[in-house]
């Protein structure tokens, strides 16, 4: 087989045919199991372009997607109306509500808690949790334009590891930092087109970014870009 592509926690091969999730040696196979399980709800009970997984060998085993990344479609084929078709296809994923996915609502509160980041951080957090209303859909909770293929006139969303039923002012803040990290100048033009998608206001989403740059701060790949992270937690930024 024929190595592909790389993350943080595995590699991805090739046969031609199907893909392969390989995991490094110290991934638990507890993980492998609650991420085929997320895949595979979201492949059985919504209509996105999502594959379905299966467990081979200590590999997860999916369809090989063609074309090209999101990302390279913007990057390189200069495509214009990228903004628009990437607000419109995070926007579909809120149609769905009836699955069996874990509360973002629960999860975070526990991740907050046991955080070992600064009380002061954990406060905000909690308290930006506290004001969210308490509504369920199918939210990513990783959307960005890596997260996205693009083949045959078909856009198919990746890695649903993240997912959970929440409310999605939770993933359109998720994204916004996400652009904010990596993406800045189109940050705002982002977040201007998804009030107009779905009727959020500002304080909405300006109510989850401390909460969602607390959850974006725990990860262990952001230590360039902490000192902003920090800020959005404590409130220090303008939307």
């Amino acid at each position: 087989m024929e190595k592909i592509g790389e993350g943080k926690t595995a590699e991805v091969y090739s046969d031609g045919k199907y893909a392969y999730k390989k995991f490094r040696n110290h991934y638990d196979i507890g993980y492998i199991n609650y991420e085929v399980k997320i895949q595979n709800e979201i492949y059985d009970k919504t209509d996105l372009n999502v594959c379905h997984y299966e467990i081979k060998d200590d590999m997860i085993k999916m369809p090989l997607i063609g074309g090209v990344e999101f990302a390279d479609r913007i990057r390189i084929e200069k495509y214009k109306k990228w903004l628009d078709d990437f607000t419109d296809l995070q926007c579909e994923t809120y149609k769905y509500k009836d699955l069996d996915l874990p509360d973002a609502y629960e999860v975070f509160k526990d991740q907050i808690e046991c955080s070992n980041l600064d009380q002061t951080y954990k406060l905000k957090a909690l308290e930006s949790l506290g004001k969210i209303d308490k509504t369920y859909h199918l939210c990513h909770l990783d959307f960005h334009p890596l997260n996205i293929k693009y083949d045959q006139n078909e856009y198919y969303i990746l890695d649903w590891t993240n997912a959970k039923l929440a409310n999605p002012v939770m993933d359109i803040a998720s994204t916004y930092i996400i652009f904010k990290l990596y993406l800045k100048r189109q940050a705002n033009k982002y977040l201007n087109m998804m009030f107009k998608k779905t009727g959020y206001q500002k304080k909405d989403i300006m109510d989850a970014i401390p909460l969602m740059a607390f959850i974006k701060l725990r990860e262990n790949d952001v230590l360039e870009h902490e000192e902003l992270l920090r800020d959005l937690i404590v409130e220090r930024h303008n939307v």
